[in-house]
């Protein structure tokens, strides 16, 4: 696999990820005002991986 192609679905990963925990993180419920910061530290590990494979390229 090209390793553009890899950097393109980690981003879109992240940007699944991150409006779907600010949507969760800004809901009234404090169950899901946690899993949407849980969401959104996840993502961030994908855009970790996206951004060092473009330092690295």
């Amino acid at each position: 696999m090209n390793k553009d192609k890899i950097r393109f679905w980690l981003n879109l990963i992240f940007m699944i990820g991150a409006v779907v925990g600010v949507i969760m993180y800004l809901q009234k419920n404090e169950q899901t005002h946690y899993m949407g910061l849980y969401i959104i530290m996840v993502s961030m590990c994908f855009k970790i991986a996206e951004s060092s494979l473009r330092m690295f390229k």
